[in-house]
Parts: C-alpha cells; structure tokens; sequence
C-alpha cells in the first residue's frame, strides 16, 4: 500500500472510513458500536489493510491504493469502471456481533452488500454456474 499513496492520505482515509462506519454502525444499533471509540476502528481498519496485503480476498485481483481520496460524492450515483478496484472497508459478516472487518475492491463491496462470505461467495458460484453451464 505505500508506495501507492502518501502516508497522509492513508491517514486521512483512514480516519474518515473509521468515523463513517462507526457512525453507521451506532445507526444500525451494532452494540460494540456503543463501546468501540473511532481509534478503535481506525485500528481494526488498519489490521484489515494489513492482512489483505494489497489483494481483493474474492478475487485475488491487486488493489488500488493510489486510487483512495479521488471518489468524489457525484461518483457515487454513477458505476464508474475506474474505481472498480478501489480499496474499501467491508464488514466481514455484516450480521456479526463483534467488529470484523476487511478490505475488498469498490466492486466486490458493492456486490456482497449486506451477504456474509460464505452466502457471497454462493450467490457467485449460482450465476457463474448458469452463465457457463459447462462450469459445472
């Protein structure tokens, strides 16, 4: 990841995703969100960057990390190929009661949305199976 972008604006992402998702987390009544400060996050987020080594974990695809700090709000109405392999912040099982979390491609995160890895990871297998039925 470094290398890919400065360490300023690794900080400063980091520091946004973690305050977002907490934010998100107390709306969604996640009870370790009461509990769990921003530093906390910023540092399970950072754990997440670490373990993913640069790499999507579904599509073993190489990250974008020069990529974080460009999206802009009026991109998020649009599905702008750009940004397919900009790294985010995904909640593992987003049904979890602890905090797990993990990096993944702008594109996997908006695919798996609220599935858990494995419930993802058959829902690829069931379209790829009826895409290519010589897959089977």
């Amino acid at each position: 990841m470094l290398g890919q972008c400065t360490v300023e604006t690794y900080e400063k992402w980091l520091e946004k995703r973690a305050d977002e998702i907490r934010k998100r987390d107390l709306a969604r009544g996640k009870p370790f969100a009461l509990t769990c400060p921003v530093s906390f996050y910023k540092q399970k987020i950072h754990d997440a960057v670490v373990k993913s080594g640069g790499i999507d974990p579904y599509t073993g695809e190489t990250l974008r990390w020069d990529l974080i700090g460009t999206w802009f709000e009026h991109q998020v109405k649009t599905f702008d190929r750009a940004f397919f392999l900009l790294p985010t912040v995904d909640h593992t099982d987003p049904d979890a009661e602890v905090l797990d979390l993990e990096i993944c491609s702008w594109l996997v995160n908006t695919c798996k949305n609220l599935l858990n890895p494995a419930d993802f990871v058959a829902f690829c297998r069931k379209v790829a199976d009826y895409r290519d039925p010589n897959n089977m």
